[in-house]
């Protein structure tokens, strides 16, 4: 598409602000600076899972001490593991509450693991490194 518009943009834009100019593809999943996919309503979730690709699912909360010392973990960890899509969803976000429902999330911080539109693996709560790391590990096969 800027290959078509380019050449108008020349007679209009000096050539500094088109050479700057990059394709950029809009995704509804597209993550943030720390490598995350940040869900707030239950459609955004269900269009994710949908996608079959592999999901962490990080239910956290601001006042929560032990969700704010293992987020750097967490972000480590999807660094590490670019294929897999980590999502961080604000258990105060009124569109959270329906899918902490659905998958019964009582314990912050609370890790689910998703693969092919099916949860997988047993659910990680609280701040345990090396079982949240072995079971990214396993989702990452």
């Amino acid at each position: 598409m800027l290959a078509r518009i380019a050449p108008r943009c020349m007679q209009r834009w000096p050539s500094a602000v088109v050479a700057s100019m990059k394709p950029r593809s809009f995704s509804a999943f597209e993550k943030d600076e720390d490598g995350m996919v940040n869900i707030n309503s239950k459609q955004h979730w269900d269009a994710l899972v949908a996608t079959g690709n592999p999901i962490v699912a990080d239910f956290w909360a601001p006042w929560c001490g032990k969700c704010r010392q293992i987020q750097g973990f967490v972000e480590t960890l999807a660094e590490d593991h670019p294929h897999v899509t980590f999502v961080r969803m604000n258990t105060g976000d009124e569109g959270v509450e329906p899918i902490k429902a659905a998958l019964n999330v009582t314990v912050l911080p609370s890790f689910r693991f998703f693969n092919g539109g099916e949860e997988v693996g047993a659910p990680v709560t609280g701040y345990k490194k090396d079982q949240l790391e072995d079971q990214v590990t396993k989702l990452a096969l």
